[in-house]
């Protein structure tokens, strides 16, 4: 059994989308981890990428907010980060049959031509418009090789187009769970933004600044907190007609060959189960998203980058993330070279 079988079996995920990497990751403390991991598998069309680089703030690592600074360097309060030695591994325990949700089970549905994939998050019925039709899902065992059929319900969401995502609530269940069509591609930022609601759908949360310290040698990474969305909404999200440019195929145009900072803001979306996804800016001047899972990028220019993180720096206080051992003691990694240092993940779909 392997990670092909386990995103097999959790998405129902077709063998052509996966890709293995020859590079196995392996470390032995979070410094490393944070500064080299790089994904085993690359789900296409789906982005994990991004969620690599916001993922990371599931462990509570980022979005929790110091109550005390403990001191002040460099213009940044300092946030010490306790991490314990580990190690990833590549071994994975693919789900038996009965330990999945009936929507990991059945992980893809089809309608009006277009494949949905499950989010394996439910949702309200008060969030649900109408019946649009029925089908029949399919779900496969990858330990009896077994294929299983179901029968399900299709839904529309409020506020979010069809085209978009859509609920099922499967024979004999009476809950709902998201799909969402991964494939779909807006033709600008403000179709976008109209399809799904983000108005009212979305919330922002911490901004992760990574840059590179000519001086120290080192990557640098700052968190900033609480702060305004209407901030967000009014520098990045304003110009409604800038077109989605994001090329599967072209992925290097969107930074610099060497890059040397990034900003990155935790996104949610709890109406279709999205947690600390994100909102990326490169020093190109592009913002890109994986939400609905598969890459989307808009120019906005580097101007605007720039005036957006000099914003925040000016109204915001950055909290440097520190990582200390057990006792304390600060753990360093520096990297002696400029060309060996971290750079940014891009959607690679």
């Amino acid at each position: 059994m392997n990670n092909k079988d386990l995103l097999r079996a959790i998405g129902d995920i077709d063998d052509r989308y996966l890709i293995e990497e020859k590079n196995q990751v392996k470390t032995n403390n979070m410094v490393n981890i944070m500064k080299n991991l790089k994904l085993k598998y690359v789900v296409a069309p789906i982005c994990i990428v991004f969620i690599a680089v916001i993922g990371i703030y599931k462990s509570g690592i980022f979005t929790s907010k110091p109550d005390i600074a403990i001191s002040k360097k460099d213009g940044w309060i300092i946030k010490e980060v306790k991490t314990d030695k580990t190690t990833i591994s590549d071994t994975v325990i693919v789900p038996r049959w009965n330990e999945m949700s009936i929507s990991q089970q059945f992980g893809e549905v089809e309608y009006t031509n277009n494949k949905y994939s499950s989010r394996i998050a439910k949702i309200s019925k008060n969030n649900i418009i109408k019946n649009i039709g029925n089908t029949t899902l399919i779900g496969y065992d990858t330990y009896t090789k077994t294929t299983y059929s179901k029968k399900g319900d299709l839904y529309s969401i409020k506020g979010i187009a069809e085209k978009c995502a859509i609920a099922v609530k499967f024979e004999g269940d009476t809950d709902y769970y998201v799909y969402v069509n991964s494939y779909y591609r807006p033709r600008t930022l403000g179709e976008f933004i109209e399809v799904l609601n983000l108005k009212d759908n979305i919330s922002f949360g911490t901004i992760y600044y990574n840059y590179w310290d000519k001086d120290s040698e080192e990557n640098i990474d700052v968190e900033f907190y609480d702060v305004d969305n209407g901030i967000i909404w009014n520098k990045l999200f304003s110009n409604l007609n800038l077109q989605n440019i994001y090329s599967d195929n072209d992925t290097g145009k969107y930074t610099s060959e060497r890059f040397s900072q990034s900003i990155s803001i935790s996104v949610d979306i709890p109406l279709l189960g999205y947690k600390n996804i994100s909102v990326s800016l490169t020093d190109k001047g592009y913002m890109l998203t994986n939400i609905l899972d598969t890459g989307k990028g808009f120019y906005i220019g580097e101007d605007k980058v720039k005036e957006f993180l000099e914003y925040i720096k000016e109204n915001y206080d950055g909290y440097k993330i520190v990582y200390v051992d057990e006792n304390g003691k600060e753990i360093t990694d520096k990297i002696t070279s400029n060309e060996n240092k971290t750079e940014p993940y891009i959607p690679n779909n």
